[in-house]
């Protein structure tokens, strides 16, 4: 996504990844023997493909042969525009205590054989068929499932659900809109409150008539974007600063419940992760409903089928900024590694454009993803749970966070947690995210939620009972349907944001179907000039 405020500052991926060395010990691509200067010569990836499969059946071969690729990927990787920064020794010399963790002893769960079927169910048929072609930004929400059964509300680790009851019955107000992605109070939202305005205005235009809930998907408010040698303000600070620079929203919060009877969510996202029930209170008013994780909603409309939605931010399916870990008291301490990278990105003085974050974390998984054969696609989750491995790749998206070409010289860095505790940037590189997070879901979903850090949340989707996935998180608005594990269509759509750096602000609207209508849901946009 293009950048309208200011420079953005990214990875990528060079060259092409290295195939297994030969007996020699050399890798066939090279022309300098200087393991610290790589050149790639012209080897096409058709070639490494037909490598990868003729090892397809020697599990030892395969396993080497990916570690091979993701070395190459990672020593490949550059920071694109970086320049030479003298950071302060304020990052250094910060009195106060040392956090530590340790987490020697991490054993990998055993994938769960039900999971694991209902990812790639016998009656959805091959991967390539469960995603259904759309290609415009509306899409029909079919009234009548494929095949009707009893609905379970989602228990794996990922959802904490909240349930919530519309009676849509014989009324025209049944419309669902969901936005998210403000980071209000934070410099990515800088420029924003005309168009936010704007939008509002004309929704509360509507919603007198059509709109029956809003639900605020979200990252509403900044929380994560303090530099690494700054103390980050409690929350009571936060929520008095938020209630001025927030006014145009609080209005329209006002003025959908007490003037249009809209039904109005709350739900976290991980830069608002901290907020609390009695801060919503406080902003929004007693009536205004907190989700602490996700939203479900049941839809009465008349007919014999009910009707659900499910409503979450999205950044619990995202490896590095799920918050999963927290209830075995895995985090560091209390927060995901994506809130570190924030705080990097921050101190860069790069938070002129509000997706550098999803931006290194887009470009390093999914450039890594890329480049990894699709026969070596089984070993890779066992190469990244390796600790060198680990640790170079979190190391590369620190480098691109701080635009430094070597982390080395800033390992004794101190990021700084609370008035007297930090963390040191070497504790967080040799932190074992994949591992800690595969020993809670096992090593496939690691694999997904490597994935669902680019945007594609498929695996996820399909396992879903409801007919509507709506999330957020990634900054792109999306629409698209698949074939759940049951064989029912699933339309999931993504908010966007209201970033200054999009080039689009968008929101989700459903129309939920009737007795005897289809309903829809269509990405409500605009241009972001």
């Amino acid at each position: 996504m293009g950048n309208s405020c200011g420079k953005s500052a990214s990875v990528e991926f060079v060259g092409t990844p290295a195939p297994e060395k030969g007996g020699d010990g050399k890798d066939p691509r090279l022309t300098d023997d200087d393991n610290n200067n790589i050149q790639p010569v012209d080897v096409s990836q058709s070639q490494l493909r037909a490598t990868a499969e003729e090892s397809n059946n020697n599990v030892s071969s395969t396993h080497q042969q990916c570690l091979e690729y993701v070395k190459a990927a990672l020593d490949k990787q550059k920071v694109r525009d970086s320049v030479v920064r003298n950071y302060s020794h304020s990052l250094l010399d910060m009195p106060g205590e040392e956090l530590t963790f340790n987490f020697d002893h991490v054993v990998i769960a055993e994938d769960r054989d039900e999971v694991d079927a209902m990812v790639l169910p016998l009656e959805v048929g091959d991967d390539e068929e469960d995603e259904i072609d759309i290609d415009t930004r509306s899409t029909t929400w079919v009234r009548r499932r494929s095949k009707e059964f009893e609905y379970a509300l989602p228990n794996d680790k990922y959802s904490k659900v909240t349930q919530e009851v519309l009676h849509l019955e014989n009324t025209k107000k049944r419309k669902i809109v969901a936005m998210s992605d403000l980071h209000l109070g934070g410099s990515w939202s800088e420029g924003m409150d005309w168009k936010l305005e704007k939008y509002l205005d004309n929704l509360i235009q509507i919603a007198k008539e059509e709109v029956a809930c809003f639900v605020m998907l979200g990252d509403i408010f900044e929380m994560w974007l303090e530099k690494f040698a700054e103390v980050p303000p409690d929350n009571a600070a936060r929520v008095q600063a938020w209630k001025e620079s927030a006014s145009v929203l609080i209005n329209a919060i006002d003025k959908l419940i007490s003037e249009c009877d809209v039904k109005v969510f709350y739900v976290r996202g991980n830069h608002d992760r901290e907020i609390t029930e009695q801060d919503v209170k406080t902003i929004f008013g007693e009536k205004v409903s907190f989700v602490p994780c996700t939203l479900i909603l049941r839809l009465k409309t008349g007919s014999e089928t009910e009707h659900r939605v499910r409503l979450a931010h999205g950044h619990e399916w995202d490896v590095f900024n799920s918050y999963m870990l927290q209830d075995s008291n895995k985090l560091i301490p209390n927060r995901p590694i994506g809130y570190y990278i924030a705080r990097a990105v921050s101190t860069a003085e790069r938070h002129d454009s509000g997706s550098e974050v999803e931006d290194l974390l887009i470009g390093l998984a999914g450039g890594l993803l890329s480049m990894i054969p699709k026969a070596l696609e089984d070993d890779l989750i066992d190469v990244l749970l390796r600790p060198e491995v680990h640790r170079k790749l979190i190391g590369r998206l620190f480098e691109g966070a701080f635009e430094v070409e070597d982390i080395d010289f800033l390992l004794q860095a101190k990021c700084r947690v609370s008035e007297n505790e930090y963390v040191r940037l070497q504790s967080l590189l040799e932190y074992p995210l994949f591992r800690l997070c595969g020993s809670e879901v096992g090593k496939q979903d690691v694999f997904h939620m490597i994935k669902a850090a680019t945007g594609d949340y498929k695996k996820f989707i399909r396992r879903s009972d409801e007919d509507v996935v709506v999330l957020a998180h990634t900054h792109r608005w999306d629409l698209r349907k698949y074939r759940n594990y049951k064989g029912n269509q699933v339309v999931y759509a993504n908010t966007g944001c209201w970033t200054c750096n999009a080039e689009e602000f968008s929101s989700v609207v459903l129309d939920p179907p009737t007795v005897d209508k289809d309903g829809l849901v269509t990405i409500d946009y605009g241009k972001n000039e």
